[in-house]
């Protein structure tokens, strides 16, 4: 699986990794990561663009 990175609201610091992503579809078919924090274990989630979309496929 690909390594996805987001924003941590709870360290409010850019570029963290998404430990455990899985993508998943939102309610009008965008997809998405959803995962943890790396360092401090709260839950993360990144809208994917149509290009990571697509790589993970």
């Amino acid at each position: 699986m690909a390594e996805y990175n987001g924003y941590c609201m709870k360290c409010k610091e850019k570029g963290r990794e998404i430990k455990d992503a899985k993508v998943v579809s939102m309610g009008k078919g965008r997809k998405a990561a959803k995962g943890v924090c790396a360092k401090c274990g709260t839950g993360m989630y990144k809208i994917l663009s149509k290009e990571e979309a697509a790589k993970a496929a």
